[in-house]
């Protein structure tokens, strides 16, 4: 795998990628304010799941598919905005109904909710996906062996990194 310096060339990387503000903490920012801390968090864990998604999916050469075919990346595109246009419809009409949120705790069906839309949100980011798939490669060592194996690990890290600064 990578040397030290390597390792450490990434994270620095990784880290600073990590903190430069994007749509996934704004996501998380508005179901924290929406919601309270346990919706909050909840949807940083589940970007973070749909990050690894992504993850996984480069590892096994999926995403690069995707976006070698301008079809599937458009149809990629496409579904990820008409979901966030629907939550952001649905956010809004349920801001109406609830004049007063209870941003103590949250309940556990918005949680689970938040969670499963953090996922979708994420998973349905084709940018994250060419992100991966130009950032990771420049870290892999094919001399090394088990490419997909480096890959993911590296790519857990940049998740792992991501879902704490989202927390």
């Amino acid at each position: 795998m990578l040397d030290l310096t390597q390792f450490a060339l990434y994270f620095a990387a990784a880290l600073v990628l990590a903190v430069t503000p994007g749509p996934g903490i704004f996501y998380v920012a508005a179901r924290t304010l929406a919601g309270g801390r346990a919706e909050g968090v909840a949807s940083s864990f589940g970007t973070g799941l749909g990050g690894m998604a992504h993850v996984l999916a480069g590892s096994l050469g999926v995403s690069a598919i995707v976006l070698a075919s301008a079809e599937l990346f458009t149809a990629l595109k496409l579904i990820g905005a008409v979901y966030l246009v629907w939550l952001g419809i649905r956010t809004f009409l349920s801001a109406r109904r609830d004049a007063q949120p209870d941003l103590s705790a949250g309940s556990t069906i918005e949680s689970r909710r938040a969670f499963r839309e953090g996922v979708l949100v994420e998973a349905l980011n084709p940018k994250t996906a060419a992100f991966f798939l130009a950032f990771i490669p420049q870290f892999v060592e094919p001399a090394e062996g088990h490419v997909a194996l480096q890959f993911v690990a590296l790519g857990f890290v940049s998740v792992a990194l991501n879902t704490l600064v989202d927390i």
